[in-house]
């Protein structure tokens, strides 16, 4: 089964407290700077997302001819996701991706705000460059900065040669790393998702992929069609997919089925 598990998080980021737009403007261009900076030395390309504006300021290194940018642009698009890179990223790796970025949102939300900018993931995934071949790059993300309130706020999404031995497996080697003590743990159990879904939700969602609609679900279990619907919903949105049987993918993968 086929999945494109690169949808819509913009309802779990919109529950993040925000500051006022006056403030974040000036921060926010404060972070520009600082990450202009760091691609001119480090030669990637960033990507610096704003949750709150729902928008995206790509910095290019001279990495960025990898993909046919040209160096030392700068540019921003209405989105918190850069569609134009993502689709490189070879489809399984973006899954795996995906899940890699669900369990450190999850969790980032279990420790204390400022804790939060002390961690990033890395990982090593195949992208196409400009001559439409796979790579292995290495990809790098993190909080740049939490609104006053404590909210997530500023993601940073770096793209780089990578340097290290291609994963084994097929795998894409996901690690969460605190970068103020080195220490960092291998993601392959999904922790920090094991209690993403209810009893309730991970019962309607086995029998989605059992093929059954939500009429034959609501006979079964004794509820109403709109209770079944309304708990489909959550699921979409506590695992970041854009249908059913996405979830269903996203949620076997997870080993919460």
């Amino acid at each position: 089964m086929e999945s494109n598990p690169l949808k819509d998080l913009n309802e779990q980021f919109s529950l993040e407290a925000m500051d006022s737009k006056k403030y974040r403007s000036v921060v926010l261009s404060e972070c520009i700077e600082k990450m202009a900076n760091y691609v001119a030395l480090d030669r990637s390309v960033a990507v610096l997302s704003d949750l709150a504006e729902n928008k995206s300021h790509i910095l290019v290194g001279d990495f960025g001819m990898f993909f046919g940018m040209k160096p030392n642009n700068y540019t921003v698009i209405d989105s918190i996701w850069e569609e134009d890179i993502y689709c490189r990223i070879h489809p399984d790796d973006l899954f795996q991706r995906h899940l890699l970025e669900l369990e450190f949102f999850n969790f980032l939300k279990s420790i204390e705000p400022q804790e939060r900018l002390n961690y990033a993931t890395s990982c090593t995934i195949r992208m196409l460059n400009c001559n439409q071949e796979y790579e292995y790059i290495s990809h790098r993300s993190f909080y740049l900065k939490n609104s006053l309130k404590g909210g997530l706020w500023l993601d940073v999404c770096l793209y780089n040669y990578s340097f290290d031995i291609p994963p084994l497996d097929d795998k894409i080697g996901g690690k969460i790393k605190n970068i103020k003590t080195g220490m960092q743990q291998l993601v392959d159990t999904y922790r920090n998702c094991k209690d993403l879904l209810s009893s309730r939700e991970k019962e309607i969602l086995r029998k989605v992929g059992q093929g059954l609609i939500s009429k034959e679900i609501a006979f079964e279990l004794k509820i109403s069609i709109n209770t079944v619907n309304r708990h489909r919903q959550n699921i979409l949105e506590k695992l970041k997919v854009g249908n059913s049987m996405e979830a269903v993918c996203t949620a076997n993968a997870l080993n919460l089925l």
